[in-house]
């Protein structure tokens, strides 16, 4: 079946001014149903710009009087939105491409429906491989053999993109890939007097169009014992300094806990709070690992400091968590759903036909 819309490839060129990143190029290749391309690349000219940052100017080869000429970005982005208009569907490689043009659209007081949906094909590469270190344009345009083009410039990394994307079959991976389904993590950790003070809660169901359903919550509170060593340690000046070490005691509890929740998420979408770095020790300290799986945050999903902080169990029953997670996912559910389409992760509806 030949596919309906096209694919942008798309990537941007940013500087730092004033603590924000601000685009300075944006680069992309439009792969349309019938297999050509189109593509598109302009220079932007940043608010109250003044002077490239030298180490952005040697790594893109721009120069500050490229910029000075250029178009400031709201002019750039209306030809780039008329430019991408129809069934389209955006392919960035990481995180940042998508969250410098979301924030540049805010700043604007732009519009940012038209960037989705949008898919970040480094995390679906990973999925697919089931690899933990992020790899580069550059590593992948040379581990499939494909001839690298300028690197560092916005439509050549877009056009490695593309190459990559097709000679890995990209789009059977983002078919492959989709899934209604979720598993939500949150976990806390907090030292104690004489014990480590664990909780972790899972939550696992569906999402629709319309509404989330919880299937399961499994919550585990345990206390986890430690030890206090010294340790002796000379520093570069030779002194000794006397260093004081916490060896965790490992529980099996903790460790079926962790491996039930494992053996669930796989081929989900994983949802945490802020990611699972807070529960990363937790798991080296069980010999326990998540794969590799389309990751949301609600750090991310939520923006609002106390909207976040809501999702704290500390001191809470185990009914009294259940209900405070049911409660919450209910009050965030459009937010979810949202970031379900603006991913393009669900899977299309069966139609039964009678």
């Amino acid at each position: 079946m030949v596919r309906k819309h096209s694919f942008i490839f798309i990537d941007v060129e940013a500087t730092l001014i004033r603590g924000k990143q601000y685009i300075i190029e944006i680069g992309a290749v439009k792969w349309m149903p019938n297999g050509e391309q189109q593509f598109f690349s302009q220079l932007i000219q940043p608010y109250k710009f003044k002077k490239l940052n030298s180490h952005i100017q040697k790594l893109t080869g721009i120069t500050t009087e490229q910029l000075l000429c250029a178009k400031p970005f709201h002019a750039v982005i209306k030809d780039f939105m008329k430019w991408c208009s129809g069934d389209t569907i955006l392919v960035t490689f990481g995180e940042f491409d998508r969250k410098v043009l979301e924030e540049e659209l805010k700043r604007n007081h732009l519009d940012t429906s038209f960037l989705y949906p949008i898919i970040d094909f480094q995390q679906k590469y990973m999925i697919e491989h089931q690899i933990k270190e992020q790899p580069s344009l550059a590593g992948l345009m040379e581990k499939l053999q494909i001839e690298m083009e300028t690197q560092h410039r916005a439509l050549a990394d877009a056009v490695s993109l593309f190459h990559i994307f097709k000679a890995t079959n990209g789009e059977t991976i983002i078919e492959n890939q989709k899934t209604d389904e979720f598993g939500i993590v949150f976990s806390e950790f907090q030292q104690l007097e004489d014990t480590f003070d664990l909780n972790i809660s899972y939550v696992s169901g569906k999402v629709s169009s319309s509404t989330i359903q919880v299937d399961q919550i499994k919550i585990l509170t345990k206390q986890l014992g430690f030890d206090v060593f010294e340790e002796e340690k000379t520093d570069e000046q030779g002194e000794v300094q006397v260093i004081q070490k916490i060896i965790i005691n490992p529980n099996e509890e903790v460790k079926l806990f962790l491996n039930s929740v494992i053996g669930d998420i796989k081929n989900k979408v994983l949802i945490t709070r802020s990611g699972l770095k807070q529960l990363s020790k937790i798991n080296r300290l069980h010999h326990c690992y998540f794969p590799k799986t389309e990751v949301m945050t609600m750090q991310h999903l939520l923006k609002n400091k106390d909207d976040l902080n809501e999702f704290t169990f500390k001191n809470l029953s185990t009914q009294s968590i259940e209900r405070k997670l049911f409660q919450l996912i209910k009050k965030h559910e459009k937010r979810i759903i949202r970031e379900y389409e603006k991913r393009n992760l669900f899977t299309k509806e069966k139609v039964n036909i009678s």
